[in-house]
């Protein structure tokens, strides 16, 4: 074997070698969801399949619409179906249940409304929400979605991208207003994401509705990825944003909390 061939294996993960189908079609999904978007060649390479294998294990995750054809030619990213499927598993009853006693317990020690949010074809959405206790406060409703640019927890998931994936959501700006204070254009997300990175939380005010303040600190997964967000929203009226920045140690703690508990499950 030569050196560059030498070279070339040596960047591979782990090799799945033969296996079973179903480990098979596992690994490919992992890996979409890993690299934001696959094409056989990369399973191939990856993976260490043979070629028509690859072909066909995309074209069984296609048909049972756990992968989409994205507009890259040969390129697929995780469809919608996955996504939802992924979102129940977090939701059921077994992790659900000391997710919402966390959530609870954050907010009645910040008195704010606390949600959950897992990112969810290329949009934030919200799995488990408990509301503060004061007569003026915020809802998010299991389920609601909003978009990456313009809240704490869309950032908070932009700030996890490789430096690939990041570039390749700032060549889809700029984005869309939804108020006179939501960035807009490229440059000024990445500065953003710059320090969401170096601070490990972001802050947000009146970016997604003009009033409101909030921010979000990550959950990673087993493999450092972000999985999830854990926020804090709350009026202007009531909070400042320094005030909702003092928050921010508490919002860690229950969100390390949180890890655990999932990674227990």
């Amino acid at each position: 074997m030569s050196k560059a061939t030498t070279s070339r294996k040596a960047k591979k993960p782990e090799a799945l070698g033969p296996g079973t189908p179903v480990e098979r079609l596992f690994a490919v999904l992992t890996l979409a969801s890993k690299m934001g978007m696959i094409s056989a060649a990369d399973v191939v390479y990856m993976l260490d399949l043979p070629r028509p294998t690859a072909h066909r294990m995309i074209a069984t995750l296609e048909e049972l619409r756990f992968l989409q054809k994205m507009p890259v030619k040969g390129k697929y990213a995780v469809a919608p179906k996955l996504v939802a499927l992924a979102t129940s598993i977090l939701g059921s009853t077994i992790v659900y249940a000391p997710i919402q006693t966390l959530l609870t317990g954050l907010a009645q020690k910040t008195g704010e409304t606390c949600g959950l949010a897992v990112m969810s074809s290329g949009e934030v959405e919200y799995i488990a929400s408990v509301m503060g206790q004061s007569p003026l406060t915020l809802q998010f409703q299991a389920g609601q979605k909003t978009p990456l640019h313009s809240t704490s927890s869309g950032q908070v998931f932009l700030a996890g991208l490789s430096e690939d994936e990041l570039s390749k959501f700032l060549d889809s700006g700029p984005w869309e207003p939804l108020t006179p204070k939501t960035i807009t254009e490229p440059k000024a997300m990445k500065e953003k994401l710059r320090k969401v990175r170096a601070d490990g939380y972001a802050s947000n005010e009146s970016e997604y509705i003009v009033g409101v303040v909030g921010a979000a600190v990550p959950i990673h997964g087993a493999d450092d990825q972000v999985v999830a967000a854990l926020t804090i929203s709350a009026p202007r009226s009531r909070r400042t944003l320094e005030e909702v920045h003092a928050m921010v140690p508490i919002l860690k703690t229950y969100a390390e909390r949180m890890r655990r508990s999932i990674a227990r499950r």
